[in-house]
């Protein structure tokens, strides 16, 4: 999104925030989609300040957009502008196509996995949910997911949990907790992990090997970033694509490759090294090797391009700087 087509947008609100309150929100959610179709605004003018809140509903891509639409916003009287829905005090029934769910009779089991000690999984009980897809689940599963938008807020419930489950009543042996219980028990997970409170965990790098139609790819990850809690602090993802000029018939580099591990050194060294970012993975496939870091600041990422070789023979360098302070563009990476 353009910073400019944001300004417009607060600058057209401004002069359209004294409507009543259905004309508003409808003209409002009608014009936000110009900047972002995954976005939605939701209005309280039952406060003071009123209450803007611009939500991706849950989809994790359109968080970042619903960020930059606050970031940018103007001071505007009377009014509180909000990126994603909050954790509110109160829970209240929800209704969805028909289906009321009363909070108290939601409960929660937590879910262990050996494999996956540190996921943070649980089932969600409620007495109107059914097995069998279709509308009525669709509708409970729905309701659930609100309430945990309001007790968790947007943010939490969408990326904080690695796996959600659903069903009407906990088996004999099973042990639920009422469901205003969750935020303790999520904060105890948390401060359990391995990695809980360290902002530059020790990195646990792994090499995987595999092909993707017929030609071999080569995988370079560090897994000591799953479950990671500063990724805002690190908003940038820098991709750096190498255009690999010596190559085998399978695609992978032929030859010295002293000058490609060089430019790897560069970007570590200046990066993860200094303590201004994340190494996540390299990937080398088909006559290119890219690597992929989150980076503190725009000034960071321009102090190590300073360092690269103006002169390369082994390829040709690229790169690409995104915002994504969720890290969702690097998820397959981290959770694989």
């Amino acid at each position: 999104m353009e910073k400019e087509q944001i300004v417009a947008f607060w600058n057209w609100f401004e002069t359209q925030k004294d409507e009543p309150y259905d004309a508003l929100i409808a003209s409002v959610n009608e014009r936000i989609k110009q900047l972002s179709l995954g976005l939605s605004v939701e209005l309280d003018v039952t406060q003071t300040p009123k209450v803007l809140v611009v939500t991706p509903q849950g989809v994790k891509h359109y968080f970042t957009h619903a960020h930059e639409v606050v970031a940018y916003a103007l001071p505007i009287e009377d009014w509180e502008l909000i990126a994603t829905k909050p954790p509110l005090g109160m829970l209240e029934v929800v209704e969805v196509d028909g289906i009321s769910i009363e909070p108290s009779e939601v409960t929660f089991m937590p879910l262990n996995s050996p494999e996956h000690p540190d996921d943070l999984a649980i089932r969600l009980y409620h007495k109107a949910y059914v097995a069998q897809e279709g509308r009525e689940q669709n509708a409970v599963i729905a309701g659930l997911y609100l309430l945990l938008d309001k007790l968790l807020g947007e943010e939490s419930a969408t990326f904080d949990f690695q796996y959600i489950d659903f069903d009407d009543m906990p088996h004999p042996k099973e042990q639920d907790y009422p469901l205003m219980q969750l935020p303790a028990f999520m904060a105890h997970k948390k401060s359990t992990r391995k990695i809980a409170g360290e902002k530059f965990p020790k990195e646990d790098i792994g090499l995987l090997e595999g092909k993707v139609e017929a030609l071999p790819t080569l995988l370079v990850v560090n897994n000591g970033l799953k479950y990671y809690e500063f990724t805002k602090s690190f908003p940038y993802l820098l991709r750096i694509t190498l255009a690999l000029h010596n190559t085998g018939d399978n695609g992978l580099p032929n030859g010295n490759t002293d000058e490609l591990y060089g430019l790897e050194d560069v970007f570590y060294q200046g990066i993860s090294k200094v303590q201004k970012g994340h190494f996540i993975a390299t990937e080398t496939y088909d006559k290119k090797r890219e690597m992929f870091y989150y980076v503190d600041s725009l000034e960071s990422i321009e102090n190590v391009l300073a360092k690269v070789p103006e002169t390369l023979s082994s390829c040709t360098l690229s790169y690409e700087i995104s915002y994504d302070p969720f890290w969702v563009m690097v998820e397959s990476y981290i959770y694989m």
